[in-house]
């Protein structure tokens, strides 16, 4: 299913409809674009580079999880 808005990534819209579950994927696609739009000053590029236990990158995956799940 495709999100008519820019506002929400395909997958959200795609997972939440459905009733299912996101990949793994989808989780940290929905994460890295939550935490690059989450301030001006960060790049996308800078996802990969953040550590599995920073703040930022948890904080971002659990606000993607909830988006996705739609919770």
């Amino acid at each position: 299913m495709r999100s008519i808005s820019p506002m929400f990534d395909d997958a959200v819209i795609d997972c939440v409809a459905s009733g299912r579950a996101p990949t793994v994927q989808e989780l940290f696609h929905v994460a890295e674009l939550i935490w690059a739009e989450g301030a001006p000053d960060r790049s996308a590029f800078r996802w990969d580079c953040l550590a599995p236990t920073d703040p930022a990158k948890l904080t971002s995956l659990r606000a993607a999880q909830a988006a996705l799940l739609g919770s």
